[in-house]
């Protein structure tokens, strides 16, 4: 028998909080090309705030807009790429998956890795939404192996775990499932008595694999493990079997940090303690009588800090001047006695020193070299925070930052800043699931001024370019809509005439765009509305062409892929050759196009088309197809994104066509690989059914049993496991 215990980590989504707005419009002229990049971060930032305010506030237009236009004003920041993790979200919440993938793998170029882990998350999420469990897979593994001590690491092998488990996958299961906790290998014990480190306040799960077990369910034998933590609570966690004989089970508890009742199905835990897991072998293989097996897992909290709202339901990455900042440290392994804890944690404000001016430098002043600038601590606070309730390990507090002389005192609880300072919030964490180093935990916020800037500042004249063409571009965008709705009733005439119209307000924009600086979101969304003019007018050409313009004019743009992934999609759905060839030229213009994120989707979409293309052919010619084209370009999308969520689909119709041809030798070696470089896929238990049958055709007898009986032992309950056991029936000697 074997026992095995771990927690399951949960995690929640950070949302973006705070008021007032800040636009190019509102910045001199010039100003943005002289700004430190400091500078620009925290702008940047701030509009990230701002977005997520008005989206939470119910302008979701508004705020959906300013986060579209963060990275086209501040292409160089960090701040970018949370802008696309919060698109990200929201499109997710609108269930605008397809649109929700393409945002959330811009934001994986990110410096930060939490954000990097996160957008791998979400986009892991979205495609659990669409049923495509694979590609869910491949992403959550890539969270486990390049960011395991991030907090997503324990939800990715959980979900791994459970899509394992949805497929009837048991063996993979478990494995997935025993990870659950111990994210980072060095805090996993080895042996029945070793210590496991684990995240307490989350769910605690026990693995046991006993043969027996079938045969005392059948007894009417209560089955379950005993939990008991050294503070003192214990409860008794039921075991529920699984897999084909039933030796395997499993049994769950929540832990929490406030007191319980007995037998209340839940686990008391504190900072510190320690959870002994324990099951009653019956009967062992050598005839001994009640064994007591068991595990200790080793309760570790690892910090969560965060700047909040007043009411201290969301996060926030920007504090206002004069205002209340709210504080909250999650630690468990502080809450140490069963009063009210303190903990304590350090305020920091930062500013970018100024660069020296020509006069300073002419005096002796070392200048800064280019890009580089200087961080200043402002000034800084030690914050008390107060435990929120006995044993709850939650701890909160409040001060506030103000715009003082920093040569004077700051009364109690404040916080000497200026506008766009970077408050930084931090405490060691000695005790986490990554072992027993101290880490320092931080937070950060910027430091606004509110007050949301008043539109009509921004309206200078009718005079004014930028006015112009926002105007221009509203009434091109009015007739595309137009132009729309006349062409789905049939009106083509009336259809044409809105295209060409709104096309004059484009070419208005262009040239003002030529003659003055404007700002760059007006152009880009310019380029946005030619390209749905054009296709209005079935001018495909010209879409694909104003598309590569857009790129060549901002090669950092995040449309240009996604409208050519639309027009490519759209024709290969047809079935006119002409249409399908059209979409794999569309296709290969997303590969062409240097920062895609949609190069592999595009490759498998042109291995499809060109499947598609040779049935059609075949169909009307009465000739058997040839596939060779269509399996080189699974072939191409395999070998050039080998991690991406493609490959093992390519992979997958490569076999099935090396069968098909009864090239057996190539169908095992392509197996070979593909079990190799692609463990998770979800389509294994027939990889391994058609591996058993390549044997038995190859006289392989002994091999294609083994494969059968495995198919059996590790995805029993599916179409493969039954089409195994008949096959084992004429296979077996």
């Amino acid at each position: 028998m074997r026992l095995g215990a771990f927690l399951l980590a949960g995690i929640a989504a950070m949302a973006l909080t705070a008021s007032g707005q800040e636009t190019a419009a509102d910045k001199p002229d010039g100003e943005a090309d002289t700004a430190t990049p400091r500078q620009l971060e925290a702008r940047a930032s701030r509009m990230v705030v701002n977005a997520e305010e008005m989206i939470k506030g119910g302008d979701e237009a508004r705020g959906v807009g300013m986060l579209e236009a963060v990275p086209k004003m501040f292409p160089e920041t960090q701040a970018r790429f949370k802008a696309f993790l919060a698109l990200g979200r929201q499109r997710i919440a609108k269930r605008q998956l397809d649109e929700a993938l393409a945002v959330l793998r811009m934001a994986e170029a990110a410096d930060d890795e939490e954000v990097k882990a996160e957008a791998l998350m979400l986009q892991a999420n979205a495609y659990r939404e669409q049923k495509r469990p694979g590609e869910a897979v491949t992403l959550l593994r890539r969270i486990t192996q390049d960011f395991p001590a991030s907090p997503f690491a324990n939800d990715a092998y959980f979900w791994i775990g459970q899509i394992h488990f949805d497929g009837g996958r048991w063996a993979k299961a478990v494995e997935a499932f025993s990870m659950v906790g111990t994210a980072v290998p060095e805090a996993r014990g080895e042996g029945t008595n070793a210590v496991v480190l684990a995240e307490a306040g989350q769910m605690l799960f026990a693995h046991v694999t006993d043969r027996d077990l079938p045969i005392l369910a059948q007894l009417g034998e209560k089955l379950g493990v005993r939990a008991t933590a050294k503070s003192g609570d214990t409860e008794i966690m039921l075991l529920e079997t699984f897999g084909r004989d039933g030796g395997d089970a499993l049994a769950s508890i929540q832990t929490v940090s406030e007191p319980s009742q007995p037998n209340d199905g839940k686990l008391t835990v504190q900072g510190g303690d320690e959870v002994e897991v324990k099951y009653i072998d019956k009967t062992t293989a050598s005839g001994a009588i009640d064994v007591p097996l068991a595990t200790r897992v080793r309760v570790v909290s690892s910090g969560v800090l965060a700047f909040m709202d007043g009411a201290y339901r969301q996060s926030v990455k920007g504090v206002f001047v004069g205002q209340p900042a709210f504080l909250r440290l999650r630690d468990l392994d502080l809450d140490t006695t069963p009063q009210k804890d303190l903990a304590q944690v350090k305020i920091v404000a930062t500013y970018v020193k100024p660069a020296p001016t020509s006069e300073e430098i002419a005096m002796g002043a070392e200048p800064l070299p280019e890009g580089e600038e200087i961080l200043v601590e402002r000034a800084s606070i030690v914050l008390p925070l107060q435990e929120t309730q006995e044993r709850s390990g939650v701890f909160e507090g409040r001060f506030i930052p103000m715009l003082l002389d920093t040569n004077s005192p700051a009364p109690a609880g404040a916080l000497a800043v200026m506008a766009e300072d970077v408050l930084t919030v931090s405490y060691e964490d000695a005790r986490h699931l990554a072992g027993m180093s101290p880490v320092s935990r931080e937070a950060k916020a910027v430091v606004l001024v509110g007050g949301s800037t008043d539109p009509q500042s921004i309206v200078a004249s009718s005079s004014d370019p930028d006015v112009q063409s926002r105007k221009l571009l509203l009434e091109a965008q009015l007739l595309q809509k137009w132009g729309s709705i006349f062409k789905e009733v049939g009106l083509e005439v009336h259809a044409k005439s809105k295209s060409e119209e709104g096309l004059r307000h484009v070419m208005e924009i262009m040239d003002l765009a030529g003659r003055h600086s404007l700002d760059r979101a007006v152009v880009e969304n310019a380029y946005v509305v030619k390209w749905d003019l054009q296709l209005l007018q079935n001018n495909l050409g010209a879409a694909i062409a104003t598309c590569r313009e857009l790129v060549r004019r901002y090669p950092d743009t995040v449309y240009a892929d996604l409208a050519l992934m639309k027009i490519a999609t759209a024709k290969a759905d047809s079935n006119e050759q002409r249409d399908i060839h059209e979409a794999m030229r569309v296709f290969s213009s997303v590969i062409s196009l240097p920062n895609s994120g949609n190069k592999a989707e595009a490759q498998y979409r042109i291995a499809q088309a060109q499947e598609k293309l040779t049935k059609l052919r075949a169909s009307g010619g009465g000739r058997a197809p040839d596939f060779s084209a269509a399996i080189q370009a699974y072939r191409t999308c395999a070998e050039t994104y080998p991690d991406s969520a493609f490959a093992g689909d390519s992979f997958k119709r490569i076999i099935d066509y090396y069968i098909s041809l009864r090239d057996y030798a190539r169908a095992g070696e392509t197996l070979e690989r593909v079990f190799q470089d692609y463990a998770d896929a979800p389509w294994l238990d027939e990889m391994l059914l058609q591996w058993g049958i390549v044997l038995y055709r190859q006289n392989d007898k002994a091999g294609a049993t083994a494969k059968f009986q495995q198919v059996l032992e590790e995805y029993p309950g599916g179409e493969a496991a039954k089409t195994a056991s008949a096959l084992l029936g004429r296979v077996a000697p």
